[in-house]
């Protein structure tokens, strides 16, 4: 089970998710959202275990080149195939993010599943920048044997160290994508729950 923690700006957090075992660490880069990072030079030089994820939301033109100390590319939005494969060709992995509740999202995700190595199941309210739990009852009628069109995916909207196993156990996700549940604020992570969270699902699912 992968843990990944999203929405960092702090490089103090950064190192501290990757001391306790996060698997990815997720950086936003999109304006409207209260953890925009403007500068993705603040965070190149910093050497993790973690692989680091920049987190797009329908940019049209993205400098791939500032981003080259990155593992992944999340796209957060309806962004065209030509941008997702613009990022495929300069040798990024790809996390695509899909919204179960809205068909517009699942016919784009079922276009282009061929290019993405990860979906993020999440709330279409962050669509708007506004927090939100994920539709349960969508996510559900897509999975086929356990994947999204056949790839794994991370379980993201509305996930804390109090539900994330009742979620784990009961949607069975290859990852878990988690933000504001570990935050004290938008953008500084409360280590407690960082702790809590990660403890939680090493006790109960192993390595």
């Amino acid at each position: 089970m992968l843990v990944k923690i999203c929405g960092l700006k702090r490089k103090q957090d950064v190192l501290f998710c990757d001391t306790v075992g996060a698997d990815f660490i997720g950086f936003i880069f999109v304006k409207e959202s209260p953890r925009f990072v403007k500068n993705p030079k603040i965070f190149s030089d910093l050497r993790t275990k973690a692989k680091k994820v920049a987190v797009f939301m329908n940019q049209e033109e993205i400098n791939f080149e500032l981003f080259s100390s990155f593992d992944f590319i999340q796209f957060h939005g309806f962004e065209k195939k030509e941008v997702i494969l613009a990022a495929k060709e300069k040798n990024f992995g790809i996390i695509k993010t899909i919204f179960p509740d809205l068909p517009e999202s699942l016919k784009l995700c079922e276009k282009i599943a061929d290019l993405v190595d990860f979906f993020l199941v999440d709330s279409s309210s962050k669509l708007k920048s506004q927090p939100g739990k994920f539709d349960e009852h969508s996510l559900i009628s897509i999975l086929y044997n356990g994947k999204i069109f056949g790839k794994e995916f991370f379980l993201s909207g509305g996930i804390n160290p109090e539900n994330v196993i009742f979620y784990i156990e009961r949607i069975k996700p290859f990852g878990i994508d988690v933000s504001s549940g570990v935050e004290i604020r938008p953008g500084v992570k409360s280590r407690k729950k960082i702790v809590k969270l990660i403890k939680a699902v090493n006790k109960n699912l192993g390595p």
